[in-house]
């Protein structure tokens, strides 16, 4: 006698697929970006950024021994042809999955009744959008 196997919520296999397609595509950026980077096409050299940390340099030193100040925002995306450009916004890109993948699967549990985690659901999917905007700055 075979087993019958539960269904899967629709708000978990929307959250499920967005989080599963989007960290796989990141992870790919994030390939070809280090492939880049061991050609030597990269915004801050490779050498500077292990030493720093190793060093155990704050992220702010680090920085400011790089470009000379903390970048604000997304400072890769003025360079996406860098290894290390590419490599932050494969990152990204597989963080910022969650946000649609919240905001969508939030709609799905709104629709299906179930008030209390599509509530929790759109509040991650809040904060994750002040992340990604950078609404909040990093302490310094």
């Amino acid at each position: 006698m075979e087993e019958e196997k539960p269904k899967a919520q629709l708000a978990a296999l929307i959250y499920g697929e967005i989080v599963y397609w989007g960290v796989l595509l990141g992870s790919v950026i994030v390939i070809i970006g280090s492939v880049l980077a061991f050609f030597g096409n990269n915004y801050v050299p490779a050498s500077y950024w292990l030493s720093a940390i190793w060093k155990g340099e704050s992220v702010h030193e680090i920085w400011k021994g790089a470009t000379g100040a903390l970048p604000m925002g997304h400072w890769y995306l003025a360079h996406l042809t860098t290894g290390d450009g590419l490599t932050a916004f494969g990152l990204s890109l597989g963080v910022f999955a969650v946000l649609p993948a919240l905001l969508l699967s939030s709609a799905a549990l709104f629709k299906d009744k179930d008030v209390v985690y599509g509530t929790l659901a759109l509040i991650g999917g809040i904060v994750v959008l002040i992340a990604v905007l950078g609404i909040i700055p990093m302490p310094s």
